[in-house]
C-alpha cells in the first residue's frame, strides 16, 4: 500500500441519478446541503453503529446547529425499518430508498455532500466517492482508514477500544463515547 486513494468509477448514467437526486433532495425541504448519514453496518461487528437513541439525538443536534443541512438516512436492506423510524421522528429527515440495490445505494452516497457513519460499507463508498467523511470508530481501529485529507476520525476514549468484539456486555457501550 503506497497511499493509493480508493476508486469507484460511477456511469454517466449513474452520475446523472444522482445529480437529479441531489436536487430533488434539497428541494424537498429547500436546503443548501446533504448530510448523509449511514445508520448501519454489517452484523459481523454491529457495534459499529449507533443506537437510535445516538441517531435520534445526532440527528437533532444538527438540526438544531446547521439550519440549511438537509440529512438522508442511508443504509442497506438490513436498515430500511430503522430509517423509516428515525425519519419518521422529524418533520424534514429523508430516508433513502434502502431496496434498490448497492449501486443504487452508491447513488445515494454520490448525492451527499458529506456522510457520517461508523466504520462500514457506508463510509468506505463516501471516502472512494471523495465526500468529507466523518467516521467514528468504537469497537475498530481508527488508524487503519484513510480518509486521504478530506474528512475527521471520532474515536471512543474507552480504555477497551479497539476490542474487535462481536458482543459486549459492557453497561458503558464505546458508541455512547
Amino acid at each position: 500500500y503506497n497511499n493509493e486513494p480508493y476508486w469507484l468509477h460511477l456511469t454517466e448514467a449513474e452520475k446523472s441519478k444522482a445529480l437529479k437526486r441531489k436536487q430533488t433532495w434539497l428541494q424537498q425541504h429547500n436546503k443548501k446541503i446533504i448530510v448523509g448519514i449511514n445508520t448501519g453496518c454489517s452484523t459481523m461487528i454491529p457495534y459499529k453503529k449507533l443506537s437510535m437513541q445516538k441517531h435520534l439525538e445526532l440527528i437533532t443536534e444538527m438540526q438544531n446547529s446547521f439550519k440549511n443541512i438537509q440529512i438522508v438516512l442511508l443504509g442497506g436492506q438490513e436498515d430500511t425499518e430503522r430509517n423509516q423510524i428515525l425519519a419518521s421522528s422529524f418533520a424534514d429527515v429523508i430516508a433513502s430508498d434502502s431496496q434498490s440495490g448497492l449501486r443504487d445505494g452508491i447513488i445515494s452516497v454520490q448525492a451527499c455532500d458529506i456522510v457520517i457513519s461508523g466504520d462500514s460499507l457506508g463510509m468506505h463508498l463516501a471516502i472512494a466517492l471523495n465526500k468529507y467523511t466523518i467516521a467514528w470508530f468504537g469497537p475498530t481501529c481508527d488508524h487503519e482508514i484513510d480518509l486521504f485529507g478530506f474528512g475527521r476520525k471520532i474515536s471512543t476514549y474507552l480504555n477497551c477500544s479497539p476490542c474487535w468484539k462481536r458482543t459486549c456486555s459492557n453497561e458503558n457501550m464505546c458508541y455512547d463515547h
